[in-house]
Formats: C-alpha cells, structure tokens, sequence
C-alpha cells in the first residue's frame, strides 16, 4: 500500500467492549476504583510510567471520573483489562494522528499478573480492533529499555523495533533511560 486514496476513512466509534479467550476489555466504572487503586498504588507497575503511585484511592477515584468523562468522545480508546471478575490493568490509545492514520497504545497490568500473556492477549486484541474497526493504518508503542516485559509484548504482538530514542525517558527517580520505539502497520498482519 504506498497510497493514502486506499486506506479506508476513520471509523472513529470509541471504547466498546472486546472479549477474547481470557479476557473482558472494557468501559471503566467508577466501581472499578478499588481494583485500579491496587496496582495504580504499585511502585513496581508504575516505575516507568509517567505517574507518581497512588497514594489513596480517592486519587484513583479522581483518574477514574476523568477516563469515564472522556468516553463520551468517539475518539477515546481506554479499555479495563478485566481477568476472572477483577480489573487488573488498562490498555489505552494515548496519542493519535488521524491525518497520518497512526496512534500510539499505552498499557500497565498488576504485578501478580506479569509473564502469564495476559498483556499480550489483550494488546493484540486491541491492535485488531484499532485497525479492523477504525481502521488505522500504523499503531506504534514504546517503553524504556529496562522494561523488558513491556518490550516483550510488543514482539509478540508483531510489532517491529523501529529504533532507539538515546536519553529519552527521564524516570521519576531521577535516572534517564533509552526508549525502544516499535511500530505494526495494518498491512504487516498478512
């Protein structure tokens, strides 16, 4: 595909719900405060995010109101990662360029729950759903090099390491990390 005339328009039609083997990807609730506060409040979870953990759960409630809020536009994508009834992370569209067909995924998941496939089962999920249903063309993603699980998912969801970013992510503690940057196109799943 070398020609923007042949991609399909956007299909903006936001968060619906996606159920794969495992998993419920879902609207958040403000009911979900106490799952979310259990690992927004990790420092393990949270250690290359931008955030500071959550130090009550009114804080999470407060995040929580703002991500519902936003579901109201078509072009917000931020689903709970729900797993045997309780949510145990979020999988979200971060930054967009519709000019360029292109959006970048975030995502975190607790601790108990790392190296089960979990993140990659959902990840993929998503990427299916961003280009299937609104039909981006490029959905790309990234993390510090020291997150070797994150980076592990966006290999296994077919993204390719497109490069890294030297002294790029500035942590909360202080340091200064390199960041991968990886990308799928809709056209490398076939």
């Amino acid at each position: 595909m070398t020609d923007i005339e042949l991609l399909h328009p956007l299909n903006h039609v936001g968060t619906n719900t996606i159920k794969t083997a495992r998993l419920i990807l879902r609207r958040f609730q403000l009911n979900d405060s106490v799952d979310m506060f259990k690992w927004a409040s990790n420092h393990d979870v949270v250690k290359y995010l931008s955030y500071e953990p959550h130090k009550t759960i009114n804080e999470t409630k407060t995040v929580l109101k703002s991500w519902i809020k936003n579901y109201s536009k078509t072009t917000t994508y931020n689903w709970a990662i729900e797993f045997q009834g309780v949510v145990i992370g979020n999988i979200a569209v971060v930054t967009q360029d519709d000019e360029c067909f292109t959006c970048h995924l975030g995502w975190q998941i607790d601790k108990p729950y790392w190296n089960k496939g979990i993140m990659t089962e959902a990840a993929s999920a998503v990427v299916d759903y961003l280009f299937d249903e609104v039909h981006y063309d490029r959905i790309t993603s990234g993390c510090d090099t020291r997150n070797i699980g994150s980076s592990k998912v966006m290999q296994k969801i077919g993204m390719t390491l497109e490069g890294t970013f030297r002294r790029y992510c500035y942590q909360k503690d202080g340091s200064i990390g390199d960041k991968f940057y990886y990308a799928i196109l809709e056209s490398d799943r076939y």
